[in-house]
């Protein structure tokens, strides 16, 4: 892949990114980071600091990342998803590689929030 398909790509991520709101946002940003590990909605919803209930996630925000391929949720229980980005989404799996390869810092703060959960 040349540079200009590299500057493309990172443009369309940008753009994508931008449309979302700062949930959404934060929810890849934060499985992106964590990759390939699953959270559970409480996990997720302590990661990004959300203040609402899990369930309420599930609703809406997460139905709709599903919808659209950002992220996977697989039930676990009837009660309990593991909720994972969607690494085979192009865009996705650029801001997966992205992370894995500059966000070392991030990544630890977000797995001392998953310990302490």
């Amino acid at each position: 892949m040349n540079d200009k398909d590299i500057l493309q790509d990172v443009y369309d991520l940008v753009q994508m990114m931008s449309a979302l709101n700062d949930t959404r946002r934060s929810i890849l940003i934060a499985l992106a980071h964590i990759y390939p590990r699953s959270v559970s909605g409480v996990q997720l919803s302590r990661l990004i600091g959300y203040s609402g209930k899990s369930r309420s996630l599930y609703r809406g925000v997460l139905s709709h990342l599903q919808e659209n391929r950002l992220i996977l949720l697989d039930q676990l229980t009837p009660k309990l998803y593991a909720i994972r980005i969607n690494n085979e989404h192009p865009l996705l799996s650029l801001l997966v590689d992205m992370c894995k390869k500059y966000g070392d810092e991030t990544k630890r703060i977000y797995e001392e929030a998953l310990e302490g959960t």
